[in-house]
């Protein structure tokens, strides 16, 4: 692990992103070269500035690595970095509905269950850069692409390669390899790549647009048969913590509704941290909350949508909306229940790097995981709620367009 520099002792980090990325430059600098070759994760990122003409290209892999979020749950914060550093990506700026050769083999590449053997060649030697965003994956060096080719056959499940070559609608091939078991992380990158929907309308799609838009075409699709399922009877909680992100996730008796809050708490306190029991993870004292008020800084939001849904966009918490929301419809939509949610993200000091919303849908995959703590009344489950929370409830109840409802079987 890296030493910690000034700065994140004085923040009383665990870990030190500054240091770290010094190290993995070091490490993976004598790997990085004009002429790459290997098995790497089938992947195409394509940036969002300059839209229509943007800059995107093939992911190369360095050393052995993957992109499934499925398999990174649970690693290090240290570790998911380190491992997603090893992601050269290609560069080349195109309009989002240009066609060559180099991307034909990318988008087929894209399309492959498994890894592929690749070459790749780059006009100049990458440069390493960790790139961050609060939707996408981190990816690693850089450099202008030249030539990408396939060296094996990749994977191309029959379902796939039949809904890329005919004229089904973008939505409604999400919809369909969705039902048929494909994960929405697989989903998006076939959108991204640009391979999804009538020929004439095919184009690419920018990473980050293309992760927000399949969780939100997923879940309004498993959505319409949310809300012709039964209530469930009792109010529910589920939690879970994972790299410092912490969920705790309330279903309430009665008609499809969602809302969700998002708290990134930063403080200069000493000693601010404990860990409680039967928690995993570190999570603030209650007790510093009136220190914390003058001394700290409180990012708060809050978002909701109604039975009927919202048309408007989710800005105040963006992509971690839509992740969220995802998870809970995909885990009603398994119960064949329906329910008022409301979901409370608190983010702690030691989550310093972002690296994608595919944290917040595998955190609150993995709370429905684990068995609900189950409540009589609302008001026992909103304590216990609480209990489990950094922010005081009266915080998010000022907030709340869901917690303040009253209906008669609660009187």
């Amino acid at each position: 692990m890296a030493a910690l520099c000034d700065n994140c002792k004085r923040q009383g980090r665990v870990w030190c992103p500054h240091n770290a990325a010094l190290e993995i430059r070091a490490r993976l600098a004598p790997t990085l070269k004009r002429d790459m070759f290997g098995p790497t994760p089938p992947h195409v990122f394509v940036g969002h500035n300059f839209y229509p003409n943007v800059y995107w290209g093939p992911l190369v892999s360095s050393e052995a690595a993957s992109d499934d979020p499925r398999d990174m749950y649970g690693m290090s914060l240290e570790k998911i970095i380190e491992s997603r550093a090893g992601l050269v990506r290609g560069m080349k700026r195109d309009s989002v509905k240009a066609s060559s050769r180099m991307l034909e083999e990318a988008q087929t590449a894209v399309m492959s269950i498994k890894p592929v053997d690749v070459e790749a060649r780059f006009s100049r030697d990458p440069v390493f850069s960790l790139e961050l965003d609060d939707v996408a994956q981190p990816v690693g060096a850089s450099a202008p692409i030249e030539k990408f080719k396939m060296t094996d056959n990749p994977s191309v499940p029959k379902k796939v390669d039949s809904l890329t070559n005919d004229s089904t609608l973008a939505n409604d091939a999400i919809v369909e390899l969705l039902l048929s078991g494909f994960d929405v992380h697989y989903l998006s990158k076939l959108l991204t790549a640009g391979v999804l929907g009538k020929q004439e309308n095919k184009k690419m799609v920018p990473t980050k647009w293309a992760i927000t838009a399949t969780d939100d075409m997923a879940a309004k699709h498993m959505m319409e048969s949310v809300r012709d399922n039964r209530e469930i009877d009792v109010p529910c909680v589920y939690s879970n913590t994972y790299l410092d992100n912490h969920f705790e996730i309330l279903l309430l008796p009665g008609s499809w509704e969602y809302e969700q809050f998002e708290s990134a708490l930063t403080s200069e306190i000493e000693g601010r941290k404990k860990k409680r029991q039967g928690m995993a993870g570190m999570r603030f004292e209650h007790a510093s909350w009136e220190k914390w008020k003058t001394n700290g800084t409180l990012n708060f939001s809050e978002e909701h949508e109604p039975y009927w849904g919202r048309s408007d966009y989710a800005g105040r918490q963006g992509g971690g909306y839509y992740a969220a929301r995802f998870a809970v419809v995909e885990a009603l939509y398994r119960m064949r229940r329906q329910a008022r949610v409301v979901v409370f993200r608190e983010i702690g000091t030691d989550y310093v790097v972002p690296i994608g919303v595919w944290e917040v849908r595998e955190n609150v995959r993995h709370a429905f995981e684990s068995a609900p703590q189950k409540f009589s009344t609302k008001d026992e489950a909103l304590a216990h709620v609480a209990s489990r929370l950094a922010v005081p409830l009266s915080e998010y109840m000022k907030k709340s367009k869901v917690l303040l409802q009253r209906r008669l079987t609660e009187f």
